[in-house]
């Protein structure tokens, strides 16, 4: 597994937009665990974690963190712990490079999420590449989410208070990757005549039988009554998009972003449903940025939910909740991301494959196709396949360690190293990417398509200097 922090380019999924970050800001190097999946779902032992009732700095509190994207009040999409609670950002800490200025009776007030070396930090709709942490003034280490330090808020008695929101106008619910969180709209969009409501379908009492949980056709006006669009993970694949039955949500790469359209009609809609919606549809979001959310409308004339301008739709082979066996199918479907992009299954996390997946649906090797340069002529995969707007890790030393520390970047477009020649491995999540030997994504480049544990294999040890990611 992967161990340690990194040093993140914040980039807002919603809400207030995140302050950027730049990608050399280092958070100090601690060996932590990071799990995709809720502690529930990793087994955590009962009474530690975020459910201790004690300290923040006794050994058991410190045992494992949960960091959950969702909703909480007005708040969408804003970070909650593994007990429901909200966690914050304070804006006289920073984020380049991380520091927290809260102690004594501030972080009474607000106390730090802390962890210690071995913690186990728990992903659920937060990308690994966007957590940390940082050595405190009194020794302690505190998680990062965007560079920013995270606290509680002691006057939240019960899970899902926003009572910290704006107070003394400095303290504000932390956002999956470190921005403020802000106050989702609600009620129709005039565009698209849908109803948006922050939470859970079961949060805002959707009757019984209807929507996501209706068992008939998905086109039947009680299947389109309303959809939850939900920020999670399953099976290791992280930050993903369930629905309100649990079920994992896909996107198509034959289909388009821009402009939105889908090309799955006929058999291939009965195999992947498209996640209807009709005139006065709810859209309950929770975790996902309404700005996200759109609709298409599709050749038979009905009106598919886009998010990221991406079509979504289910699979007619997923027969429980939790299940993703549309992942990599044809080397084409792949689950969505809060933002639109496709997850694909990140080496080091618990339960994924080290690789993307393949054509045939299953695990394929992690692989680089090199492209230009000395590396002889362009390969097919570095001509022309279709680049991701991802997430990157770079770590100095073979196997994920980081000797020398880490670096993170994230799309869309090309992206200068801040510490170039440094890297002996590579984590990726999301993709492919290029990497390239020169400044500007010029010089000698690759295409990868999964993490790769040792760069010498393919040539690029140390010799990153740019990466290209998608639109």
């Amino acid at each position: 597994m992967a161990a340690g922090t990194a040093a993140l380019t914040g980039c807002s999924s919603g809400g207030t937009a995140a302050e950027p970050r730049s990608a050399g800001s280092a958070t100090t190097a601690a060996p932590l665990s990071y799990v995709p999946g809720t502690a529930k779902d990793n087994n955590a032992p009962a009474g530690t974690g975020d459910f201790f009732n004690g300290p923040g700095t006794d050994p058991a509190a410190m045992k494992w963190v949960q960091l959950s994207a969702g909703a909480a009040g007005a708040l969408n999409p804003v970070l909650r712990n593994g007990a429901g609670f909200t966690l914050y950002r304070f804006d006289k800490d920073s984020a380049n490079p991380s520091k927290s200025t809260c102690d004594g009776a501030c972080a009474t007030t607000w106390p730090p999420v802390l962890v210690q070396p071995g913690s186990k930090i728990f992903l659920d709709g937060v990308a690994k590449s966007d957590v940390g942490a940082v050595k405190r003034d009194d020794g302690t280490l505190q998680v990062t989410v965007g560079g920013w330090p995270v606290y509680r808020f002691s006057k939240d008695t019960a899970p899902g208070q926003t009572n910290g929101q704006g107070v003394g106008g400095t303290w504000f619910g932390v956002t999956p990757d470190g921005g403020k969180a802000g106050q989702s709209p609600q009620g129709t969009d005039s565009d698209t005549g849908l109803d948006y409501r922050t939470g859970t379908a079961k949060q805002n009492n959707a009757p019984q039988g209807t929507g996501d949980l209706y068992t008939g056709a998905r086109n039947a006006p009680d299947a389109m009554k309303w959809v939850q669009l939900t920020a999670g993970s399953a099976n290791g694949l992280n930050p993903i998009v369930h629905d309100g039955a649990g079920f994992t949500i896909y996107r198509f790469d034959k289909d388009s972003a821009k402009p939105s359209k889908s090309t799955c009609d006929g058999a291939c809609a009965t195999t992947w449903p498209p996640v209807l919606v009709q005139p006065g549809s709810k859209i309950f979001v929770d975790g996902v940025p309404t700005s996200k959310i759109g609709i298409v409308t599709r050749t038979d004339g009905t009106r598919q939910v886009t998010i990221g301008g991406w079509p979504v739709y289910r699979f007619s082979k997923d027969t429980a909740p939790g299940q993703t066996n549309g992942e990599g199918v044809g080397g084409t479907w792949f689950a969505v991301s809060p933002s639109g992009g496709k997850v694909l299954p990140a080496a080091g996390d618990t339960g994924a494959s080290t690789a993307s997946p393949g054509a045939s649906g299953g695990p394929a090797a992690p692989t680089a196709a090199p492209s230009g340069g000395s590396t002889g002529a362009p390969s097919p995969a570095g001509s022309s396949v279709a680049l991701g707007n991802g997430n990157v890790t770079l770590d100095s030393g073979v196997n994920f360690t980081e000797p020398n520390g880490s670096e993170a970047l994230a799309g869309p477009g090309c992206k200068n190293v801040s510490q170039a020649n440094s890297a002996s491995s590579l984590d990726l999540s999301g993709g492919p990417v290029k990497i390239w030997t020169g400044p500007d994504c010029t010089g000698t480049s690759a295409v990868v398509t999964g993490s790769i544990a040792d760069l010498s294999t393919i040539g690029f040890d140390k010799k990153i200097v740019s990466i290209r990611f998608g639109n």
